[in-house]
């Protein structure tokens, strides 16, 4: 069996390499560095019972402090915590098999940084200093390089252990040599007419069937009040534990409103709770008064709520099985070598990595598109829609011998970077994980 090797879709981030100067590049540039220095041993997460502290997490959250956008906050903060997981599942893996990183390749890596180089010589004082400067004792930065340098180890003898064989190898350069020329007729929704009116009791049962869809997550009413006169604040603060009403605030309702949050607000608003509902933090020059007004508990919405959701659903659940089997009608049609009366697009020798990235072809299906005589494939999910190809040419792109060497690397390269990350989920799925949501919404 043929086997093509493509880009894996699970990155690994920050592992590979030991980056000693970057390292010390995005915590000295940063005008949080006290924020890592000042935090305990929480757990952000547990794997297999080691700590992944919260020192750890706010570390490699610095990476990305010149990163602004709201919108990827909560992206961000689950990759770290991703890369922080799998950074420790490979160090236990690595200690497993018995590597571990010497005290010479430690001292090799810090003698080689030009952080701590003076005139291109290493230098004890300067290392020391920027050590401190960080708040970071030698041992704790030398544990990194360590653990780094470690599961470098591991990753090296994975990567040294993949092989190409000769089919690997052929269908692949196939793959990355083959012109494709023909055409892609496109199936869209508005190829299929629907006449279809979801009934109250269709509805309903969908409903019944379906109710953790329409789940409503806990809703809180938080509002602020922005102050400079440090009087004021405590003259609002006094208000609202008096129970009286205060005008002048910005009311959110959370989560939806969550990316309008000030930024001060954000990373102290989960603190608050029915009990404990005011605090006064402070955003450069102003102080902000967050009082949690009301708490809407989570809960299933109801029907009348959800009706018209349900009955565009119902329509849309109907169009898509009339698409497919308009896709299966034009399929046939070509392969029976007669007309059809939908768009299409012409292409001319066109690499097969594209005809890939445009439509969900399978993998034993590109072989096919390459290797048999067959001029008709499909129906395939696109973007919008199905396609069906018909390929009218099949060519060979002429590479030379430098050409066909390098291909042959980054396909081996390839399969490496996918064997890798087979044992990253290998040891995802035998790992006990235990992530502390409410560590990392305080200390974030």
């Amino acid at each position: 069996m043929y086997t093509l090797i493509q880009k894996h879709k699970t990155l690994l981030v920050f592992i590979v390499t030991v980056a000693s100067g970057a390292f010390f590049l995005w915590l000295f540039f940063t005008g949080s560095v006290r924020d890592i220095t000042s935090v305990g041993k929480k757990c952000v997460a547990e794997v297999n019972g080691s700590c992944i502290t919260l020192r750890d997490y706010r570390r490699e959250l610095l990476r990305f402090s010149n990163i602004q956008s709201r919108d990827l906050e909560e992206v961000i903060k689950k990759q770290v915590i991703e890369n922080l997981i799998t950074q420790e599942l490979l160090y236990q893996k690595a200690r497993s098999l018995g590597f571990y990183a010497s005290d010479e390749e430690v001292v090799s890596v810090i003698k080689s940084d030009p952080t701590f180089q003076e005139g291109g010589v290493f230098s004890a004082s300067k290392y020391k200093e920027m050590l401190a400067r960080l708040g970071l004792e030698p041992g704790e930065y030398e544990d990194y390089i360590r653990r780094m340098l470690t599961v470098q180890k591991l990753l090296a003898l994975v990567s040294n252990s993949v092989y190409l064989s000769e089919a690997e190898k052929n269908i692949n350069l196939a793959v990355q040599s083959t012109l494709l020329s023909g055409k892609l007729y496109i199936i869209t929704p508005s190829d299929v007419e629907v006449s279809y009116t979801p009934t109250q009791e269709e509805m309903m049962s969908f409903y019944e069937k379906n109710k953790e869809l329409f789940r409503r997550p806990e809703k809180k009413l938080v509002r602020v009040w922005a102050e400079k006169d440090k009087a004021k604040v405590e003259e609002i603060y006094r208000a609202i534990k008096e129970g009286k009403q205060v005008q002048g605030y910005t009311e959110y309702l959370l989560p939806d409103d969550a990316n309008r949050l000030p930024k001060g607000v954000s990373s102290e608003v989960s603190k608050l709770d029915q009990k404990d509902g005011i605090l006064v933090t402070k955003e450069g020059d102003e102080y902000l008064i967050v009082y949690l007004y009301r708490v809407e508990p989570a809960g299933i919405r109801s029907f009348e709520e959800v009706k018209e959701q349900i009955r565009s659903a119902l329509i849309d659940k109907r169009k898509a099985s009339l698409l497919r089997d308009k896709a299966q009608e034009i399929y046939k049609r070509l392969t029976e070598g007669k007309d059809v009366s939908v768009k299409y697009l012409t292409f001319e020798d066109t690499p097969v990595d594209q005809i890939m990235s445009i439509a969900k072809v399978k993998e034993g299906q590109v072989v096919s598109f390459i290797l048999s005589k067959q001029k008709v494939f499909g129906p395939y999910e696109l973007s919008q829609g199905y396609g069906v190809f018909v390929i009218t040419d099949r060519k060979k792109k002429p590479a030379d011998e430098e050409e066909i060497k390098k291909l042959t690397q980054d396909i081996l390269n390839m399969k490496s970077d996918a064997t890798v990350n087979y044992l990253i989920e290998h040891l995802i799925r035998s790992a006990k994980i235990k992530i502390n949501e409410e560590v990392i919404k305080g200390g974030a």
